[in-house]
């Protein structure tokens, strides 16, 4: 017998009203493929993610290469030798495939310059032909799949966990990937394989473990003998008749659905019918344009061409129109376009129908309910209440709860993107019956599937894509897997899309000039220039107003109150890259100008000035500690937890010092402005430090992960990123900055002021989202936040100069932050925008068809 590589034993995991687990093994051999096969809900992510280490059991053992797991550390478990492939990927979007394959190497082991080199090499070595310098975002759910499994591999792993790993891959996708398991297994590796796709399963594995209910049914070998009819009677635990409904014999000639010409940046000249309780399907490999095709249909993807339902015209540019039209669409994509995760049961079900429960304006709850329990009925969907989140069932029930939705809100014609990916045999067979019966009278459906078997399956026609464009028709007894995977690997006579006109000269320019700036904003230097202009604009403006305003004093002024509001807004830069926020900064500045009036007194030896400072300092550490602790590990809200340290450290900075009083040693407060000729030495310091923090932030590991951390926190826990230790970091050195901006502020007021700080937490917010921080995480820059909070300084002292309002200051600041947030964020709707008004002028004008 082969060495076993991975060893579960009695392992439980319960969650709030639900067991998941019940005392589960399973184990893994060298150079075995092990199947786990169980409906959704069975119990199977829960134990890929124990064995990963991503989830803690509540007992039991995990064994990796005779290791024991010891902690809930994926980084341990990847250093025993187990990686996982995730269903829901583990892959942050935001940044490239380099840098997302770099974090998944073990730490030192590649050089940070040298990352796309090694990331080429890597994907050359797995056979997978993607540009490392793309962002993950904009790649096919396909080809993030395999950068996936690529990240993976990085660590030649001894036991590989594989969920659901062809979900999103087409016929060439799946054979790739069955190339690479055999490659795998024969040099030794143990493969543990959860997929719903049943012939895989028959292919690869060696072994099949039945989970049901947590509970282990028994591991079975496969043989020759064993069918898919087997292994989906083992897994629902009872005997089964056809996967698939009965077609009807005859089909309707009325036309619910037309589309004439319809044309688009990967698709071109799509034409079809779909009648009355009619199915029709689109096949091809990935990336041929049939996804684009079906998402454009609903507005979803920019396109020209005829849309027509039940004789109505739609206009392909608004999704609103469709949805008016009866056309409905349900995404691949289910958790970000299908269902709202965070909703119940019931209100997913009925969103799109609240009208019909409303008398005079009221909601009625009963009658609401009344229609949730019917629907919840008709379409078997199983949950233990209907205000459960629908983010808790299995993907099974969601998809029937989003069925339930589009056919009883009226629609006409359902568009289904992977009808059935992440889906169970059991539950795959109710939704085909469902969308059967609900389009038998007047309505038609149009299905994208990868699985060739499906479409034969449940399609009573289908239409062959290849390059964009329709290939081929296939009806009555051609609809069979066999035909439908050579009409699409075999065909000859497909064309390039066609050119289409351009737009006017103008047009074209303004839209380039659009998607320049909306690529440019995503990368950190443009907000500089955005800022650089802003503010070359505002001193030439000055400058030719007031003759004060280039003096030497001015100036130096001008620079010197820029370091406490700089500093700060550094600070709250550093918790705005995890996604936090931190609106205590303000009165943590008042207190340390407080605690200096104590510490730093006037006259008080250098011992004691230097023991004081690092004592203020200090103070801002506690409170970095405190905030970062409670908002990780307490799970309270960031605003919550800071406005509440707000109040605390306002309330003992007027303790200490009711009113402003105390003095400020001189020594120390003339140490802090210290300048040559008009300029501050520390604010000079500041830009250094700010230029040495943008190297870290965007040319090292240690940035790389905190990016990762506010962009995408779950992927970059799976990467081995040590989340916990980077987001309480971050508030600890936000607090420091903070305090150490209290210093400067306490050098120029000179005493301890309780209050002094007050207004800096706005500003140190709009400072660095000017600078191109985004509120979401992520992104940012400390030379940006330095230049923002110089603008806003800036911005002051001109008003002041100029003898303008203090109104006009603060309407000035606030319409400047929404300039900024506008231009990183806003343009890319505007690009949008633009490009429907162009296809709709370039939109040919086609007859419609007659009812």
């Amino acid at each position: 017998m082969s060495e076993l590589v991975l060893r579960i034993e009695d392992v439980s995991k319960t969650y709030p009203g639900v067991l998941a687990l019940d005392r589960f093994s399973i184990d893994c051999r060298a150079g075995e493929v092990h199947a786990i096969l169980g409906e959704n809900g069975s119990g199977k992510t829960t134990l890929m993610k124990i064995a990963s280490g991503t989830i803690a059991p509540d007992g039991g053992v995990v064994e990796i290469n005779g290791a024991k797991l010891a902690s809930v550390d994926p980084r341990l478990a990847r250093r025993l030798g187990l990686a996982t492939v995730y269903q829901d990927d583990s892959l942050i979007r935001e940044l490239s495939v380099a840098q997302n394959l770099f974090l998944a190497a073990p730490p030192e082991s590649v050089a940070f310059g040298a990352m796309v080199p090694w990331a080429r090499d890597q994907l050359a070595r797995f056979g997978v032909q993607t540009d490392p310098t793309a962002a993950v975002g904009s790649l096919s759910p396909a080809q993030r799949q395999f950068i996936e499994i690529v990240k993976a591999l990085l660590s030649d792993p001894k036991v590989l966990l594989l969920d659901e790993p062809t979900s999103t891959l087409d016929m060439d996708g799946v054979r790739k990937l069955t190339d690479l398991i055999h490659k795998l297994t024969a040099g030794g590796a143990g493969i543990v394989y959860v997929s719903h796709r049943l012939p895989e399963i028959l292919e690869l594995a060696q072994r099949v473990t039945i989970l049901r209910d947590g509970v282990h049914r028994g591991t079975f070998p496969i043989t020759a003998e064993v069918s898919e009819h087997d292994l989906v009677s083992l897994m629902v635990g009872r005997d089964i008749g056809s996967e698939y409904p009965p077609k009807p014999a005859t089909l309707s000639d009325r036309v619910v659905l037309s589309v004439r010409g319809l044309s688009g940046d990967l698709f071109s000249d799509v034409s079809f019918d779909a009648h009355a309780g009619e199915i029709v399907g689109f096949a091809g490999a990935e990336g041929n344009g049939q996804r684009e095709a079906l998402r454009a249909i609903v507005g979803l993807e920019d396109a020209q061409g005829a849309i027509v339902c039940h004789g109505a015209a739609v206009d392909a540019s608004a999704p609103r129109s469709a949805l008016e039209s009866g056309i409905v669409f349900l995404s691949a994509d289910r958790p970000g376009e299908a269902v709202f995760p965070d909703l119940g049961v019931q209100k997913n079900m009925t969103l799109s129908r609240l009208s019909d429960f409303a008398r005079l304006g009221f909601l009625s709850g009963s009658n609401e309910r009344a229609a949730a329990r019917l629907m919840k009925a008709d379409f078997t969907v199983v949950t233990a209440s209907l205000d459960k989140p629908i983010s808790g069932l299995s993907g099974g029930n969601q998809q029937k709860a989003v069925l339930a939705r589009s056919f009883r809100a009226g629609a006409k014609a359902v568009l289904i993107d992977e009808p059935t990916q992440g889906v169970d045999a059991g539950a795959r067979f109710e939704i085909y019956k469902a969308v059967r019966e609900n389009i038998s009278g007047s309505g038609a459906c149009v299905v994208n599937s990868s699985d060739a078997q499906e479409l034969a399956g449940i399609c009573d026609r289908v239409l062959v894509f290849s390059r964009g464009r329709i290939v081929r028709e296939l009806r009555g007894d051609d609809v069979n897997e066999e035909r439908i995977v050579a009409s699409f690997l075999t065909v000859r006579d497909a064309k390039t899309l066609k050119e289409r006109s351009e737009p006017a000269a103008f047009s074209r320019i303004l839209s380039g000039l659009i998607r320049y700036f909306v690529h440019g904003s995503e990368t950190w230097w443009m907000p500089l220039a955005f800022l650089a202009a802003l503010t070359a604009l505002v001193v030439l403006y000055a400058a030719s107003k007031s003759d004060v305003f280039l003096r030497p004093i001015n100036l130096r002024h001008m620079l010197q109150s820029t370091a406490p509001a700089a500093l700060v807004a550094m600070a709250q830069l550093n918790v705005l890259l995890v996604r936090g926020l931190d609106v205590s900064v303000g009165s943590l500045m008042s207190l340390t100008v407080v605690a200096a009036s104590f510490l730093i007194a006037s006259d008080v030896p250098l011992l004691m000035a230097i023991l004081g400072t690092l004592g203020c300092l200090a103070i801002g550490a506690v409170v970095g500690l405190a905030n970062g602790s409670l908002v990780r590990y307490a799970k309270i809200n960031a605003v919550i937890t800071t406005i509440a340290m707000l109040s605390v450290l306002q309330g003992v900075a007027l303790i200490g010092r009711p009113i402003p009083d105390g003095a400020i040693d001189s020594g120390f407060s003339e140490l802090l402005k210290r300048h040559v000729g008009f300029a501050p030495v520390w604010t000079a310091a500041l830009i250094v430090l700010a230029i040495l923090g943008d190297l870290w932030l965007h040319r090292s590991r240690a940035g790389l992960e905190v990016k990762a951390t506010g962009f995408r926190e779950e992927a970059a826990r799976r990467n081995g990123v040590a989340v916990g230790f980077v987001q309480v970091r971050a508030y600890v050195a936000a607090s420091v900055m903070a305090a150490a901006a209290g210093l400067f502020l306490g050098a120029e007021v000179g005493v301890g002021h309780p209050t002094v700080g007050e207004n800096f937490p706005l500003m140190s917010i709009a400072a660095a989202v000017l600078g191109g921080a985004a509120l979401g995480g992520g992104r940012g820059s400390y030379t940006g936040a330095f230049f923002g909070a110089f603008f806003f300084t800036l911005m002051i002292n001109v008003i002041s100069i100029l003898g303008l309002s203090a109104a006009v200051g603060v309407i000035a600041s606030g319409a400047m932050t929404l300039m900024a947030i506008f231009f990183y964020s806003g343009l890319a709707e505007v690009d949008r925008l633009l490009r429907r008004l162009f296809a709709q002028r370039r939109q040919p004008v086609v007859s419609t068809p007659a009812e």
